[in-house]
């Protein structure tokens, strides 16, 4: 001190600014030195369908000495929205812990560092001696912010987290997002390599979690991921979600208000031509099952013969639904079309059988069958080689307009081959092979093919083989026979020529099917009553029911082959006509002459003479005892 006092008063000048330097630098009441450090960070990022995510940080600080009644949290997008609400509790691990009691805390953000957030502690000294814990959280527009960009077909979500101010281990962001069909996955940055990801999914919410080994002091990483744009459908930025390009439109045929006007007039015009086909067509089915006694059908009925008009201008609406409004509805238009335009097989009309006369009829015309005769359906009959032109020469017109047309009006090269086709039930349906046959039909597919089997199965030189037909009328004029077209049925008759005492005839009919389609072979067994014939038939056929026949006096016996085939039919009305012959075939011929004698005669002239003469005696005797002996001499069975 005294060193000091003899010092002269200008070098004291120097400690004095030393003192009072030293006075302001250091505060009055400082006690020693303070230190925190922050341990781990683990970040959870919760993004909601509308691209607004909710960062929530978990973070570690250990205070090594001194009371910190704030602290700060820097590097945070200042963009973000903080919450004010945060837990501050001490680590359950820490050995200093009383309790664990939450601290009373808040948050705000620094007034002069942007993206600083200050923890402010409410009560007490601060934050003393110890491990802690705090969670704060804020709200992010991850679409506003730019970090959810487009990445091709996916979308990529890029969020940087606050640099690690003394570096740590572990870094941890695990990212929750809505479910999606296609999940989350690790971008390809250049973090990507040291990045370990791990996708855990569930019915409403995906979590990747994704972790770094270290994480270097003072760097900011950015953690990146690729997700399915179908997880935020509430996100309409344009930027993310570009409006459909429109549509580039093709050149139409409908500019001008003249070109309008044709094109209406034009589908007026087919509208006409269909409407007129069909009922061309529904008026020739008519008439051509009145022929057979029969009703049409159309498929779908209308009233007041509405139906063509109405199926012409469904199938014009469905060429112009194909060429600029919806392909589906014109394909059900067409569809509706088809049904408008098809029948169904006529139905027979049941009436009582009018009088008629069985007339004889010739083999050929009534069983050889002949060029069918013209009916009004023929032209429209697919069946036909004239309606088959016709459809041909349609098809050509239709592939011919649409390759011309293809370069003027869009999908016409589709539209009008498929509208076409409403043409189809035209021709395909109320067909000559829908309608029931005639009489002449029948016999010569059953008839027939019998009678050839029953060729090949009897002799017919000792058996009657013939074909009657019935004439429609009152009488039954012969001449009507000879026009086909006046009978109503047509049978074959047969019967041996030397048949059994009271049988008339064996007749062939044929029985109609149901709708009058098709028919079934039947015999009929014609016979007087109490006759030879009828025993014999009793005893042939047992228990088979007889009707009464066309005179008082006949009697019939129907019996049926076992199967419907014109062989089975032939062995049954052989089987028949060989049972009812009146002579043993042994009977039939004359009894072959005897030999010749060709050696040497021996008897002598006056023998012979007296053998002629009792021969001749023998015959006068005969001749006058009347016919009795020649009669009982033939057998009668």
């Amino acid at each position: 001190m005294w060193s000091v006092l003899r010092l002269r008063p200008f070098r004291l000048v120097p400690f004095a600014v030393a003192s009072v330097a030293l006075a302001l630098v250091s505060p009055a009441d400082a006690r020693g030195w303070q230190e925190m450090h922050e341990t781990s960070d683990d970040v959870r990022v919760e993004v909601g369908a509308d691209g607004v995510a909710t960062v929530q940080h978990h973070l570690r600080y250990r205070v090594v000495a001194g009371h910190f009644k704030t602290f700060d949290l820097s590097g945070v997008d200042a963009r973000g929205e903080t919450t004010p609400e945060i837990s501050l509790t001490r680590a359950q691990r820490d050995p200093e812990a009383r309790g664990g009691a939450e601290i009373p805390a808040h948050v705000e953000a620094a007034p002069k560092a942007p993206g600083t957030l200050r923890v402010v502690i409410d009560e007490g000294k601060g934050l003393g001696r110890g491990a802690y814990v705090l969670d704060v959280k804020y709200r992010l527009d991850l679409v506003a912010t730019k970090m959810l960009t487009r990445d091709g077909a996916m979308w990529k979500l890029a969020w940087t987290a606050p640099p690690a101010p003394e570096g740590r281990d572990g870094a941890r962001v695990v990212f929750d997002l809505p479910a999606a069909p296609t999940e989350p996955r690790l971008a390809a940055t250049a973090e990507s390599t040291t990045t370990l990801a791990t996708l855990r999914r569930s019915v409403e919410r995906d979590e990747l979690e994704l972790v770094r080994a270290h994480v270097p002091r003072g760097e900011a990483v950015t953690w990146a991921a690729r997700i399915d744009p179908k997880a935020f459908p509430r996100v309409t930025a344009p930027e993310l979600r570009p409006p459909p390009a429109a549509p580039i439109e093709a050149p139409s045929m409908l500019g001008s208000n003249l070109t309008r006007a044709l094109v209406a007039c034009g589908f007026a015009a087919l509208a006409g031509v269909l409407a007129a086909l069909l009922r061309k067509k529904q008026k020739a089915v008519r008439e051509a099952a009145a022929l057979r006694g029969a009703r049409a059908r159309p498929l779908v009925p209308m009233p007041w013969s509405t139906g063509p008009f109405v199926y012409g201008i469904v199938a014009a609406l469905a060429l112009a639904m194909l060429l600029w409004w919806s392909p589906i509805a014109g394909a059900l238009s067409v569809a509706v079309a088809m049904a408008l335009a098809a029948h169904r097989a006529p139905e027979p009309v049941a009436r009582p059988r009018g009088p008629g006369a069985w007339r004889t009829v010739a083999d050929p015309r009534a069983l050889v069958p002949g060029r069918p005769r013209p009916l009004p359906t023929d032209a429209l009959d697919v069946g036909t080689a004239r309606a088959r032109l016709v459809l041909a020469a349609i098809g050509v017109g239709v592939g011919a307009g649409a390759w011309l047309l293809r370069a003027h009006v869009p999908q016409i090269a589709i539209a009008l081959p498929l509208a076409s086709a409403a043409l189809l039930p035209i021709f395909v349906t109320g067909t000559r092979a829908q309608l029931a046959p005639t009489p002449t039909e029948l016999a010569a597919r059953i008839l027939r093919p019998t009678r050839d089997a029953l060729a090949s199965a009897l002799d017919l030189a000792h058996v009657e083989v013939g074909t009657i037909g019935r004439v429609v009328g009152p009488t039954g004029d012969a001449r009507a026979a000879a026009s086909l077209s006046a009978l109503d049925e047509i049978r074959l008759v047969c019967a041996p020529r030397e048949r059994t005492p009271g049988l008339r005839a064996i007749e062939l009919a044929l029985a109609t099917c149901s709708r009058g389609l098709g028919a079934v072979p039947e015999v009929l067994v014609r016979f007087d009553d109490a006759s030879a014939a009828a025993e014999r038939i009793a005893r042939l056929a047992p228990g088979t029911p007889v009707v009464p026949g066309r005179t008082p006096e006949e009697r019939v016996v129907r019996v049926s082959p076992e199967e419907a085939t014109p062989r089975a039919t032939a062995a049954l009305v052989a089987k028949w006509v060989t049972s009812l012959e009146g002579r043993r075939a042994t009977d039939r011929p004359d009894p072959p002459a005897p030999p010749r004698w060709e050696g040497r005669e021996r008897r002598g002239l006056g023998r012979m003479r007296a053998a002629v003469g009792a021969a001749r005696a023998a015959v006068s005797a005969g001749v006058r005892g009347g016919g009795d002996r020649a009669v009982v001499a033939t057998p009668a069975s």
